[in-house]
């Protein structure tokens, strides 16, 4: 489409209009809310490009705007028609430096998918001798994006301007929704996302596909491509066909319900454990595969937190686990972009209360529906309750919400009846049994080790400087110098005491498994028993675990040492 000749104004033209046209309906009394979302709606279509990813983060503030809003907003799909196959073997020429038929031996002339900023075609690699799907970015897309994100800072810079939704802190959501943009345009981000995506998913059992990165750059993405039922199909099919899913189901042996759990479990795990998460978990993301497991893909967008914010996300979701939502109500005010004032901390913290425990009577209530039930249905109550008293969540916080609200999609078809205060206990008590593996201890174990050492470190810097400054000050500042010490001294023994008895336990676990000849202990002693849970480890391992934790154990001697000649 040929660009406007005053884009900005444009923009200043359509949103004018609607606040306009919004303002008079509402003094005569001619609209309804859902009149005025579906004519929000059409102005975002109408702006296209950026502007719909914009109207779909805006649809995630359910805390913010209006419900029939953000419904609305929900709908905005990218009307995205492919662009001509001439443009795309331009754009793979001048990337490749050769022609297609030298890296491919088959490319479809039709995309199989079209979007705002890329389509994905079909083809057939060379070497080695593999399908693929290639993601090719669309010529236009960087000038389009870049000149409607320079719009919407000109636009938040007008609304600045006039005072108006300062508690909303829009320059962080510009921030945030900047660099989603340079990554979704910049494919080498997703590349280099999916293959940390792919690592770390390999311990949730979900696949993701490789990616090729010798014929991958900034405008072109090669991953495998991967045989099975786009969950979007799934849906689409079920809600016409309900007997041709029950058949594919059966002969599949894929379980609904099975792995909707597994794909719920694995997000909160992406959150909460791994700290890095997709970010866009939509039907058109998730391929349904065998034996209820599923693969996903496009890593164009991923997230991960602070772990101020982390750990505060998941204490209050433990606390919702729990029923504790008194809990749950504090922390959550935790998580405010700035803390509500005195007089209003109590009674925000108790309709926050009254709201989840609305919720939670909600999820044993029979013939209501998924999003009435779901995670997205309490967030969006406590949000509204919260912006009421003009506290905002974090903006950084957006990419979880999105996760969720993208994923409710996928839930609400494979897990229609789900219970989210089960699903999180049950989360919480997986997470348990997998931490308290024997690998998974001393592998945690070995982490503590070295983050105590890197404390100390820290503090024999700042008890230095302390020590040498000592005599510049009273003999209190002295006496409580001495007591940190002290205190700091004891510590490490007792973290010596820790490693020298996990080297102890490792030395005797090691020769159980592999030296047994060289013990008395019986086979059915509870050394052995306790050994044998270590018998997947490899040889090679032991040694350097032993090593490592006998290195500790001096370099804590060692520290142990300077601090008493200090004192």
């Amino acid at each position: 489409m040929p660009e406007a000749r005053w884009p900005f104004g444009r923009v200043v033209l359509l949103f004018g209009t609607y606040l306009l046209t919004r303002l008079w309906n509402r003094v005569t009394r001619r609209s309804s809310i859902d009149e005025e979302a579906h004519r929000l709606r059409e102005v975002f279509e109408e702006l296209g490009g950026l502007w719909i990813k914009i109207g779909q983060l805006v649809s995630l503030r359910t805390d913010v705007f209006s419900e029939a809003t953000c419904r609305e907003l929900s709908k905005l799909q990218h009307a995205a028609i492919g662009f001509p196959l001439a443009e795309v073997e331009r754009t793979l020429r001048m990337e490749y430096g050769a022609e297609l038929d030298s890296i491919f031996q088959y490319f479809s002339e039709e995309p199989i998918a079209a979007a705002s900023i890329s389509q994905v075609h079909l083809a057939l690699l060379r070497d080695p001798n593999v399908v693929v799907a290639v993601k090719v970015r669309r010529p236009n897309a960087e000038h389009s994006f870049l000149r409607d994100l320079r719009h919407i800072k000109q636009l938040i810079g007008f609304i600045d301007l006039l005072g108006i939704g300062r508690h909303l802190h829009l320059r962080d959501a510009l921030w945030e929704l900047e660099q989603m943009v340079r990554e979704e345009l910049d494919f080498r981000f997703e590349a280099a996302n999916t293959r940390r995506m792919r690592k770390s998913l390999k311990r949730h059992n979900i696949y993701v596909p490789r990616v090729f990165h010798k014929v991958s750059n900034r405008l072109v993405l090669v991953t495998e491509f991967v045989d099975g039922v786009l969950m979007s199909d799934f849906i689409r099919v079920g809600q016409s066909d309900p007997g041709r899913i029950e058949h594919w189901c059966r002969t599949n042996n894929f379980s609904p319900k099975k792995a909707g759990r597994r794909l719920f479990r694995s997000a909160v795990r992406q959150i909460l454990e791994d700290n890095l998460f997709h970010a866009d978990i939509h039907p058109g993301n998730i391929i349904l595969l065998r034996d209820s497991r599923f693969a996903l893909i496009d890593f164009g967008t991923i997230g991960f937190c602070e772990r101020d914010l982390l750990s505060n996300y998941k204490a209050s979701l433990q606390a919702v686990a729990q029923k504790d939502f008194g809990k749950a109500a504090e922390i959550m005010l935790r998580l405010a972009i700035e803390p509500p004032s005195l007089g209003d901390v109590k009674n925000l913290r108790r309709d926050l209360v009254r709201t989840y425990r609305e919720w939670e009577n909600r999820t044993h209530l029979n013939g209501i529906g998924y999003h009435e039930r779901s995670l997205g249905s309490a967030g969006t109550d406590a949000g509204r309750i919260m912006t009421r008293y003009k506290v905002t969540l974090s903006w950084a916080f957006m990419r979880i919400n999105r996760t969720w609200s993208t994923m409710d999609a996928a839930l609400s078809y494979l897990i229609p009846d789900a219970n989210y205060i089960e699903l999180f206990a049950d989360y919480f008590e997986d997470s348990r049994r997998r931490h308290l593996a024997p690998r998974r201890v001393l592998s945690r174990a070995a982490s503590s080790i070295g983050q105590v050492m890197g404390r100390v470190e820290e503090y024999n810097s700042a008890l230095d400087h302390l020590v040498r400054r000592q005599q510049l000050y009273s003999n209190i500042i002295g006496s409580a110098s001495e007591r940190i010490l002290r205190a700091i001294t004891t510590f490490l023994r007792f973290v010596r005491f820790l490693v020298g008895f996990a080297f102890l336990a490792s030395a005797v676990s090691f020769l159980v498994i592999h030296h047994e000849h060289l013990l008395p202990a019986p086979e059915e002693s509870v050394i052995a028993h306790f050994a044998h849970q270590f018998d997947d480890v490899a040889y090679e391992w032991w040694w350097i675990i032993l090593a490592v934790l006998f290195v500790a154990n001096l370099a804590f001697k060692a520290m142990e040492r300077r601090l008493e000649n200090r004192g």
